[in-house]
């Protein structure tokens, strides 16, 4: 009787215990660095570009910064895709309008800059922190130009 029951348990268990339905994962809160701000050793000048995404309940925010700005800028007109992670924002640089339009993962920043030159593939890696005073390797993302 008690190997019946044993036996028995586990479907007694999957039948009598409802399971409460998964809900669907949300995009992770926290800040996002997403960075290739550093120096050339040649010259001294920095070069690169720092984003910075702030995720929270209360709502997002980020800021841009440029190796020719003197600090970070705050975005308007941003939208994030929480089920594809599209992303889009743009800031007003010194050099005139800066449009944004591609992807955050939690990897990497990837899209397209668009600015009065024109438009700008670009691969941000995700940085725990940004090393702008760091000398420039000699692989570079593709993203650092001098386009001003």
């Amino acid at each position: 009787m008690l190997a019946l029951f044993v036996g028995s348990l586990p479907g007694l268990v999957l039948l009598g215990v409802a399971r409460p339905a998964l809900a669907k994962p949300a995009w992770t809160t926290g800040t996002f660095v997403y960075a290739d701000l550093c120096t050339q050793p040649e010259s001294g000048t920095r070069v690169g570009q720092r984003v910075i995404l702030r995720r929270s309940p209360n709502g997002d925010g980020l800021t841009y910064e440029g190796a020719e700005q003197s600090g970070p800028l705050a975005a308007g007109d941003m939208t994030v895709d929480d089920a594809t992670h599209a992303i889009t924002f743009a800031v007003e640089t010194g050099a005139g309008a800066l449009h944004f339009e591609g992807v955050a993962t939690p990897d990497a920043l990837t899209g397209t800059f668009e600015d009065e030159a024109g438009a700008h593939p670009v691969h941000l890696p995700r940085v725990l922190r940004s090393h702008a005073h760091e000398a420039c390797r000699g692989e570079t993302t593709g993203s650092i130009d001098r386009r001003r």
